[in-house]
């Protein structure tokens, strides 16, 4: 609770302004994006999807493109698509939009021919030498929709930043606990001062947490392996 706004200095509270924020619902990640999206006072290049007959609105939603991009020079983004795993370019990969090229005679709300992103962890061969880490991000086709595989990304509900490692993060984890919410969201980041807690919670939800059926599903199978052999000790037991 030391990380809560109450506690921390105006300084170290502006420090985390530009930091990935979390929610619990998409609507209030939603509503933090288009904020930070006005903050740029940028031009946006508004991109609407180019269906086929193909294309069917009922797939999952983590699996469905975005119908409208609104991507702009300086935007956070998050990779939506698996373009090349091995050099990092990954579903939930992080960037920032660096410029936007369209064809001759192409504009918004036409998709752009490639969006020009920064992605800090990209690890292949550069597409520019000056700026290795600099890509070009084109529409791909999936489900019958062709749309630029990206979101804004300033913020992500807390679901969806599950597995990932954040530098800095804000955290907001609502007014009702769910599954392994408020743990996923402040597991995050690896250390506690790279936390701001944006809500304080009350001990009494802190306390009911240790109710939950999987807290107690989770306590077992770590009693189990703090009672099996060193690595060492189980090797030499099955040869």
């Amino acid at each position: 609770m030391s990380r809560t706004g109450s506690f921390l200095s105006e300084e170290e509270i502006c420090s985390f302004h530009d930091s990935m924020h979390l929610f619990p619902t998409n609507s209030q990640t939603t509503v933090h994006n288009k904020q930070m999206m006005k903050y740029l006072n940028t031009p946006i290049a508004r991109s609407i999807a180019e269906d086929d007959n193909t294309y069917s609105s009922i797939s999952l939603e983590d699996e469905q493109p975005e119908r409208i991009v609104l991507p702009c020079n300086g935007e956070k983004v998050m990779l939506t698509s698996n373009l090349w795993v091995s050099a990092g370019l990954v579903n939930g990969s992080l960037g920032e939009i660096v410029t936007i090229f369209y064809k001759e005679s192409t504009t918004p709300p036409q998709i752009p021919t490639f969006v020009v992103v920064y992605f800090p962890k990209y690890i292949g061969p550069p597409w520019d030498e000056r700026n290795p880490t600099h890509l070009p991000i084109p529409a791909v086709k999936r489900n019958g929709r062709a749309q630029i595989p990206q979101k804004m990304a300033w913020a992500l509900t807390i679901h969806k930043s599950q597995g990932m490692t954040l530098p800095k993060a804000t955290i907001d984890i609502g007014k009702i606990e769910r599954q392994g919410l408020t743990f996923t969201a402040i597991s995050r980041v690896p250390y506690l001062q790279d936390l701001r807690i944006s809500l304080a919670f009350s001990f009494d939800r802190y306390s009911k947490m240790k109710d939950n059926k999987n807290i107690a599903r989770r306590k077992h199978v770590e009693e189990i392996l703090r009672s099996m052999p060193p690595p060492d000790n189980l090797l030499q037991l099955i040869l």
